[in-house]
């Protein structure tokens, strides 16, 4: 019984080495979290929730979701993804108003 408790520890060891190796090991994005935290004076934990619930940290392999979002905090930028912009008619109001009139600008003088 008590070899074959030794040879189980042993047999463990390198398991527990592995595991505080790779809770160590520096994590990019969580550091990329890190820094735009202090950069913009946001808590992290505010940053770290909302990708959560925009993405589910799901980075769909680098391709964009079906909302056209990119990455943990799922960012878009339609129009370069579609390679245009929607509002190119000229007539449609992008403010998505339409029970307000559109105010016409002046003429450039």
């Amino acid at each position: 019984m008590r070899r074959l408790l030794a040879i189980s520890l042993v047999a463990a060891l390198p398991l527990s080495t592995v595991t505080a190796a790779h809770a160590q090991a520096p994590d990019d994005r969580q550091q990329a979290f890190a820094a735009a935290a202090e950069e913009f004076q946001v808590p992290e934990s505010v940053l770290l929730g909302v990708s959560y619930l925009a993405s589910r940290w799901d980075d769909h392999a680098g391709q964009p979701s079906s909302d056209a979002g990119f990455g943990p905090m799922h960012l878009t930028d339609a129009a370069a993804f579609t390679g245009s912009n929607h509002h190119h008619e000229g007539a449609e109001d992008a403010r998505g108003d339409e029970s307000r009139p559109l105010p016409v600008a002046p003429p450039p003088a």
